[in-house]
């Protein structure tokens, strides 16, 4: 049993909205943590029928295709591109895993020198904190591995590095790996999400001074952690530091300020404008943060800079594609589903819902599942109209998804440019656009289940990876 924080009650671990309840007590008004912990209960039917006629059908899908032969499946058109591209992704967000985990325990990092550790041919130039917002911080840990001979940018990792022969040239890799402090604390998670988007004005792109939509604070934060980084990469004992490759990797909000930090030192978002330091006390790292200069670094890592992200949210804008991003989602993971817009969307289901009569209640969830249908068909329908406004998970997103067939999970590629039936699913079925409410919603966050998950990850004709 545990104790529910400043109410004295006990409750079980497998109370799976009492943290939801939390986090949206105050947004939604309400005094009755039970109440409000039974309504999104109640609310969740709605997308429980969502999930099981995805099931359904998933499940029809395999038994359909169950008797075809490895070369009947791969032979259909761009099958094999895409069984390489989860191949590569899954290899990708294993290591992620890894390195997020060496920054997330500590003594993981003084047995990690072995052989097959993740610091093996690998050097600690930097281990600091950087401010999120003013309750919270990320973690900085960054790696060179001056023995690496792989891609960059969109060729970083990938099939080719998994098949890829020793080169003579070592061109070398930063490994920036972010954790934020608010990991395990979904309140506090929303609360940094739960913040209007903010414009900035693209330096590239089809159409003069085209803009593009972030997360305030991760995208200011991905600013403080490049200017905290900047010596290393005018280092002289750092070989081929202009060629070399940085790879952003993290989880959460640290992999949404990875996202980000790797999108601006690409070039296709600026740095971030910040005021002016008016208070004295201020540490050196924030006195750099005032209006001074951005130091140049957007486009400083142009084709050398990549991201691989796991559980990040919604933080740059559908019309900066970012292809040299990798986003993993897990199931039903609320935070990759969390923006203001849809915190709002979900406190108002609650309300409604809470008003009504008894038997409103009994009969409201078809309700609710034809307004979410509704809602979501006409944002896909929308295509790219609002792009620049609309949060999504940045760059190349795949979801991976627990199935009770076999005990496997499937993953599917549903990034912002996907479209035709992956692009409606994504919209309807796995409610991309909403909070999903389910039992396993925070629990699909944890860096825990993620490695799980993608060690069940099948590849038709490839076996488990």
């Amino acid at each position: 049993m545990l104790t529910r924080g400043g109410e004295g009650k006990s409750i079980r671990k497998s109370d799976a909205y009492y943290p939801l309840a939390v986090a949206l007590k105050s947004r939604v008004e309400v005094t009755d943590i039970k109440l409000l912990e039974k309504t999104l209960k109640s609310l969740s039917t709605t997308q429980k029928a969502f999930k099981g006629l995805d099931g359904a059908a998933h499940e029809a899908y395999q038994r359909t295709f169950s008797s075809f032969s490895n070369n009947e499946l791969t032979s259909v058109v761009g099958r094999a591109r895409r069984s390489a591209s989860r191949t590569a992704s899954t290899a990708d967000a294993f290591l992620t895993a890894e390195l997020c985990e060496l920054v997330e325990r500590d003594q993981y990092i003084e047995n990690s020198h072995s052989e097959d550790g993740a610091l093996w041919n690998r050097q600690i130039l930097l281990k600091t904190n950087v401010r999120l917002t003013k309750g919270s911080n990320v973690t900085v840990l960054v790696l060179w591995e001056p023995s690496y001979d792989g891609g960059a940018g969109v060729n970083h990792g990938g099939i080719k590095d998994l098949a890829r022969t020793t080169s003579k040239e070592k061109k070398g890799r930063f490994l920036v790996i972010l954790k934020d402090s608010a990991n395990n604390d979904l309140k506090e998670t929303f609360d940094i999400l739960d913040s209007e988007p903010l414009e900035v004005e693209l330096k590239s792109g089809l159409v003069a001074n085209e803009i593009a939509s972030v997360q305030i604070h991760l995208y200011r934060c991905a600013g403080r952690v490049l200017r905290e980084i900047r010596p290393l990469m005018s280092d002289e004992k750092l070989i081929n530091k202009t060629k070399a490759a940085f790879h952003f990797v993290g989880q959460s909000l640290g992999g949404g300020v990875a996202s980000l930090a790797a999108v601006i030192l690409d070039g296709s978002l600026p740095m971030p404008q910040v005021r002016k330091q008016q208070r004295k006390n201020k540490s050196d790292a924030d006195r750099v943060d005032g209006n001074i200069t951005t130091l140049n670094l957007d486009g400083w890592g142009r084709g050398r800079s990549s991201a691989t992200v796991l559980g990040s949210p919604p933080s740059l804008s559908a019309n900066v594609k970012a292809a040299f991003i990798k986003s993993i989602i897990y199931g039903d993971d609320v935070i990759c589903r969390t923006t203001q817009k849809s915190l709002e969307r979900l406190c108002q289901r609650t309300r409604r819902f809470m008003k009504g009569s008894l038997l409103g209640r009994n009969l409201d969830w078809m309700t609710d599942a034809a307004s979410l249908t509704i809602t979501n068909v006409k944002y896909h329908a929308r295509g790219s109209d609002g792009e620049e406004t609309r949060l999504v998970v940045p760059g190349q997103a795949f979801l991976i998804r627990p199935r009770r067939l076999r005990g496997v999970c499937s993953m599917h590629e549903v990034g912002c440019s996907k479209g035709g039936r992956e692009a409606l699913r994504s919209a309807i079925l796995w409610q991309l656009n909403d909070i999903l409410l389910s039992e396993s919603c925070w629990k699909h966050h944890q860096l825990k289940a993620y490695i799980e998950g993608l060690d069940k990850v099948q590849l038709r004709g490839a076996g488990n990876i």
